[in-house]
């Protein structure tokens, strides 16, 4: 018997019960090469990775201090250019610092982990996204699930903790990744504020398109203790950033152990944070067609039955009980050369698979109007046999 039969089977298993994941590389043959590409699955909401400015400001800071960083924030020294752009970044989001980290899921598992313990409370929305929920449950504490936007648990939950004096943190998205949901910021820092609890917030999917000067829903929100977000949804580009105050941020580096073994951002990456950092604020240009178009996109979805929950922004899922027709769906727009994005188990629950679609400041009304009339066209064809 082979030493690898116990992987073989779990993933046999997996494949009957429909949940075998792939990473898949998109390409497309020679008779579709030509055709151009609709990417619906884009999380560089304002185009940043392709513009010019943003260009020139990374090779700038490439050529300043070159290709590479040092080990960590702590081995070495902490890098002007990394202290530049901190700065820059708490300012823009009305927070009296920031740190900045190499990706959203390491953020949330340091942080959380740093934060919280045995003896602490996480009370975080059920449909946070996937990293969220895994760091709040690796972190160690005690970790309530509330329903979706129950606000009405999460009190009574804050309630029944109430005596205990230990410290209490709410968690939730500005807006959810999955499904375009914005939540009630002002009802969970009320929340907080009563049950003197913090508020953590993930602003990532907003920042750039929301908030003041775009800068995200949780932006100079003074009752959100952390926001964090992250830069390939803010600028197309890599890493992520916690905003908050000097206590918190100085607990983290002096609490926080796994800093030390943390390569810090190299300068190219800073080079185009920095470069979208200076645009985003002007960019109400931009901001208002991404609008524009996800309104005119979601409109249209729901005058043609198709169901997109309740988003009321740029990110708008097709939400399918069927999941071997959204499957399907999937790969005959991907054969179509329009990418969109698959949620299936175990990212989301059992029955309620997904594709979402993201609305940019790249895509033009021809661009919404072919997405549109593929739709229609394969809705009146289910079975999609060509290529299925």
């Amino acid at each position: 018997m082979s030493h690898y039969t116990y992987y073989q089977k779990a993933l046999e298993k997996k494949r009957e019960q429909r949940e075998y994941n792939q990473l898949r590389c998109t390409s497309f043959s020679k008779g579709h090469a030509e055709r151009s590409i609709v990417n619906f699955a884009s999380n560089d909401f304002l185009g940043l990775s392709k513009h010019p400015y943003v260009k020139k400001t990374t090779l700038k800071y490439v050529l300043t201090w070159g290709s590479g960083s040092t080990p960590s924030h702590l081995v070495t020294e902490h890098l002007e250019c990394h202290r530049n752009v901190e700065k820059k970044l708490a300012k823009l989001v009305g927070k009296e610092t920031s740190l900045l980290f190499p990706s959203a899921y390491q953020l949330h598992l340091q942080i959380l982990s740093t934060l919280t313990h045995k003896n602490t409370y996480i009370f975080i929305d059920r449909l946070s996204h996937h990293a969220l929920i895994q760091a709040s449950i690796r972190s160690g504490a005690k970790v309530f699930r509330f329903e979706h936007h129950n606000y009405a648990q999460l009190k009574n939950l804050l309630e029944e903790t109430q005596a205990v004096d230990l410290p209490k943190w709410i968690i939730s998205e500005s807006l959810f990744s999955i499904d375009g949901e914005i939540c009630d910021l002002k009802r969970l820092s009320e929340l907080a504020e009563q049950y003197q609890a913090f508020l953590y917030i993930d602003d990532s999917n907003s920042i750039s398109i929301l908030g003041k000067n775009g800068m995200g829903l949780a932006s100079h929100h003074k009752k959100i203790d952390v926001s964090t977000g992250n830069f390939g949804t803010t600028s197309g580009s890599f890493g992520a950033f916690i905003a908050c105050n000097s206590i918190i941020r100085e607990y983290l580096i002096t609490f926080n152990p796994q800093l030390l073994a943390t390569t810090i951002l190299p300068p190219a990456v800073l080079g185009a944070i920095n470069g979208a950092l200076d645009l985003i604020p002007d960019m109400h240009v931009e901001r208002k067609k991404v609008l524009h178009h996800s309104a005119y996109l979601r409109k249209t979805l729901q005058n043609e039955h198709w169901d997109i929950g309740h988003t009321s922004t740029h990110l708008i899922p097709l939400i399918f009980m069927d999941e071997a027709y959204c499957v399907k769906l999937f790969r005959a727009l991907s054969y179509k050369n329009i990418l969109t994005t698959l949620f299936r188990p175990p990212i989301i629950s059992q029955g309620a698979t997904r594709l979402r679609l993201i609305v940019n400041a790249l895509h033009t009304q021809e661009d919404l109007s072919l997405l549109l009339q593929t739709l229609r066209n394969l809705k009146r064809e289910p079975s999609f046999s060509i290529i299925c």
